[in-house]
């Protein structure tokens, strides 16, 4: 009784068949349980008519005894039959009785319901009555001239608020009491149709985890773009992060191309929306951008810094330092080592962003992921030589050119990687009632309920130009 919480309800405007208090029309359901038992009578006298037929002289030829075994098949399941539209006509009930029914007592579901329902609109009437008392009682306290709170007129309204306040908790109770028997009697009218089904002998076609395969394609896609969004943002954070920068990144690529395939098959199936299937191939080819930007900012950073080492190289030779101290102190102060610096100056500033085919490309290239974490784990610890020699080959190099190239791949980095990380979490939506609509915001529900924006299907199949539902 205390799951059921009043506190958002206008008892001026409520009624009895709402959808939080006791929706249905019990005169319906008597319809449906009679309609219901009229047929397990049909059947029940069509099983006796087989049996009559069967029953006399003239069937002992062979064909009259084949007759005969396949008619008592026949009846049997006939039989069976009759006990299950029985069980489910006499739980819904075939009439809705006018005299007063006593609570304790078990109901078919129409009787219940009906019961139920005039129990709630007694409650209803009582607590409309006791909130506009309440209401007036405050109003009048609230427009009293005196303000003295202790004025006798004063204390007087504040009694008869409080009797209000107390006939309306007590409606709220008559209320629950309601609720609780339509729950009651909801549980018996289903377990009786249940145990009907389970126990009649019938044998219905067994039903195995692959007959709603659909709906488990759509949960694997919403549970993979929820771990893309977590793994996406944390390779994000954590790029920086030798080895787990590069394992991050190709664990989020997976979920996100799990994600996509089951998307996929989930807007030609209708349950999804291409909408859903767009954000995830922007999110896939997120990553080849971000690999292929990403490598680029760090060829450019690394050339730019090179390019500041040289000229301190030159200046120190200049002021008579000798070639390995000055090849040491400016490849300590630039923090790149010399090897690496040579590689990255001599690809040129020119080569420096890429072209959208290279995005694309490296965009599913698994094998380049696990080949940057095999290059990750190699390199780790590994020292370039200090290549004095080749710094003066570089003397006519300057800096600035590769210091915008690295901004502007900086900058396209982190927008091929914010955003679309962005509209993936942000179209996020819960799949069962525990999960948070805080985290999964689910932005996008109002556009896919927009044509064309929300289409989904096959065209010439299933084509709709919205998805459906709420």
């Amino acid at each position: 009784m205390s799951d059921h919480d009043f506190s958002g309800v206008d008892w001026q405007t409520a009624r009895y068949d709402d959808k939080e208090f006791t929706p249905g029309d019990p005169y319906e359901v008597a319809r449906l349980g009679k309609r219901i038992s009229d047929t397990a009578r049909l059947i029940e006298e069509q099983a006796g008519k087989l049996n009559n037929l069967v029953d006399g002289n003239g069937w002992d030829s062979d064909a009259g005894k084949a007759f005969t075994r396949k008619t008592g098949d026949t009846v049997k399941l006939l039989s069976q039959s009759h006990q299950r539209y029985a069980a489910a006509g006499a739980a819904l009930g075939s009439s809705v009785p006018c005299e007063p029914v006593a609570d304790s007592v078990r109901e078919n579901w129409a009787t219940a319901l009906n019961h139920a329902q005039n129990r709630v609109r007694a409650a209803l009437k009582k607590a409309a009555a006791a909130d506009a008392d309440s209401s007036n009682y405050q109003k009048q306290i609230d427009q009293h001239p005196s303000g003295d709170d202790n004025h006798p007129d004063k204390q007087k309204l504040k009694r008869q608020k409080e009797a209000s306040d107390g006939e309306l908790d007590a409606a709220k109770r008559e209320l629950r009491a309601a609720l609780e028997y339509r729950d009651t009697q909801a549980g018996y009218a289903a377990k009786a149709i249940r145990d009907a089904i389970d126990h009649d002998g019938l044998k219905d076609p067994k039903h195995h985890w692959w007959d709603n395969w659909k709906d488990w394609v759509a949960t694997i896609g919403h549970w993979a773009g929820a771990i893309a969004g977590v793994l996406c943002l944390l390779a994000l954070c954590l790029s920086w992060v030798p080895i787990l920068g590069e394992v991050l990144g190709a664990l989020a690529l997976i979920a996100s191309v799990v994600a996509l395939v089951c998307d996929t098959v989930s807007a030609l199936d209708g349950k999804g929306t291409w909408l859903d299937v767009a954000i995830d191939v922007v999110g896939v080819l997120s990553f080849g951008a971000g690999r292929v930007l990403g490598t680029t900012f760090k060829e450019a950073a690394t050339a730019a810094r090179g390019s500041s080492a040289l000229r301190e190289f030159l200046n120190l030779r200049g002021l008579g330092v000798g070639e390995k101290l000055a090849g040491e102190i400016a490849q300590a102060n630039s923090g790149v080592k010399a090897g690496k610096i040579a590689e990255a100056l001599a690809k040129g500033p020119d080569s420096v962003l890429p072209r959208m085919k290279s995005i694309v490309k490296e965009s599913v290239n698994f094998k380049a992921y696990f080949g940057d974490i095999r290059t990750a784990v190699a390199e780790r610890g590994a020292e370039d030589p200090i290549l004095t020699r080749e710094l003066p080959k570089w003397r006519g190099l300057s800096d600035s050119v590769f210091k915008g190239k690295a901004w502007s791949a900086g900058g396209l980095y982190a927008a091929s990687q914010v955003l679309p990380l962005g509209a993936g979490i942000v179209n996020l939506a819960p799949s069962a009632g525990w999960e948070p609509t805080s985290v999964e915001r689910n932005q996008f529900d109002g556009i896919k309920h927009t044509a064309p924006l929300g289409a989904n299907g096959i065209p010439f199949y299933n084509w709709n130009w919205k998805v459906s539902g709420g």
